[in-house]
């Protein structure tokens, strides 16, 4: 890499890093304040929903934003923004003024910044670096953003312990503008020439030449429709129906809960790494179905030491069982890695920069799609019936798609060609 190409990489992670750690501080934290307020895993389950589904509605349209304007730009914006509600959320805490309402309302916004930012800097990533360091660079960032997660949790549930979740905001708050100011400074050259016209029509039209980008690829949708369905049986057993049973059926307190969720990111660093030196050259297809096949395991694992005499016998929320999920956590997300990684690399080599923001953002909104859909499914749910239950079932099912895939998807959902 250039030096400018190294100085430009570093900012955008270091920018990263720091609007992380905040975002972790306060994701952890806020499930805690509403289940500590409520005590309902319907409500939980509806922030996750707010925190997800507006942004992924919005979505088509940032991808077409991300295409026609300054990617630096709508970048260091929304942190601006996002810090700027926050901080907003924080003065209101302090006030007495906060309640749900408030917050999932606040929480609608920043969900869709969130989906305009994600647009933006996702699709501009592949072109601050070159074509032949991207798999590097991809484990690098991912393991960056892993120290951020490993440290968000652990000092939310401290900070929410201690603080409240007033002071939680304001950390945040402060990061996304901290990490606004480190962006400003990267150099950073538009993929296009000349003033862009938005429009409703071209809106419509550039969403559509995302889609049939997609469609034109049998591997990405085969890749696609997995993806939608393993998101809507996992992602919630590991946002909705674990801190539930670690909380409310287990009785873990908020700093033991802060630990266990840094597991999983944790994982995701080791994983990072490994594919970043040792890995780096491995073939996809291998780390693809390595990382599903432990992945699956785990989950077995983690579902059966949900049920109630499994708990009896390691004391209740002791320790013990919090260092063995923390091992099983942990390992689910190395095998995160091995997935993630080479898939998320492959996108970027197949994607032309143009349509990149397009092409993102709706393979985002099918493969997230069903993630709050799950959540709001799975918090209902747990109100009816225990943890254990919802977990077991949703691993049973997971296996049966993942052989399926491996089974069925061809070659080009691993090695896709490259396109120009």
């Amino acid at each position: 890499m250039t030096k400018e190409q190294k100085r430009n990489f570093w900012l955008y992670s270091t920018g990263r890093l720091v609007s992380l750690i905040g975002t972790g501080v306060q994701m952890i934290a806020l499930p805690l304040y509403i289940l500590d307020l409520t005590g309902s895993g319907t409500l939980m389950g509806t922030f996750s929903l707010l925190s997800m589904l507006p942004g992924l509605i919005f979505s088509p349209i940032a991808g077409v934003l991300g295409d026609r304007m300054n990617r630096k730009k709508i970048m260091v914006n929304m942190d601006y923004l996002r810090g700027i509600i926050i901080l907003f959320m924080a003065y209101s805490a302090y006030q007495g003024w906060m309640n749900i309402a408030f917050i999932f309302t606040a929480q609608v916004f920043i969900s869709i910044l969130d989906s305009i930012f994600g647009g933006s800097t996702e699709a501009m990533f592949p072109d601050l670096v070159p074509i032949d360091f991207l798999t590097k660079a991809n484990s690098v960032n991912s393991s960056i953003n892993s120290v951020s997660r490993i440290i968000g949790p652990i000092l939310g549930g401290i900070i929410y312990g201690f603080g409240g979740i007033k002071v939680v905001f304001l950390i945040n708050g402060i990061s996304f503008v901290i990490s606004a100011i480190s962006e400003m400074f990267i150099t950073y050259v538009p993929h296009f020439e000349g003033k862009q016209k938005i429009s409703f029509k071209s809106m419509f039209s550039d969403i559509k030449e995302g889609v049939i980008f997609i469609k034109g690829r049998k591997g990405l949708k085969e890749l696609l429709l997995f993806v939608m369905i393993v998101n809507f049986l996992l992602a919630p057993i590991l946002t909705i129906v674990l801190p539930y049973v670690l909380r409310q059926e287990i009785g873990f307190t908020s700093e033991q809960y802060g630990i266990t969720q840094s597991s999983f990111t944790v994982g995701i660093l080791i994983g990072s790494i490994l594919i970043g030196t040792i890995f780096s050259k491995n073939n996809p297809k291998k780390s693809v179905t390595l990382g599903l096949t432990v992945e699956a395991i785990m989950l077995f694992i983690i579902s059966g030491l949900f049920f109630p005499n499994i708990v009896t016998k390691f004391g209740g929320a002791s320790w013990t069982l919090l260092i063995i999920l923390y091992i099983n956590l942990m390992v689910i997300g190395v095998s995160n890695a091995f997935i993630n990684i080479p898939i998320d690399t492959n996108m970027q080599k197949m994607t032309p920069t143009k349509v990149r923001s397009r092409v993102f953002t709706v393979v985002g909104l099918i493969a997230q799609g069903a993630v709050p859909v799950g959540a709001q499914i799975y918090g209902i749910l747990l109100d009816l019936m225990r943890g254990y239950q919802i977990a077991l079932f949703a691993s049973i099912v997971s296996v049966i798609v993942i052989i399926l895939f491996l089974k069925i998807a061809p070659e080009e959902t691993f090695n896709p060609k490259p396109v120009n």
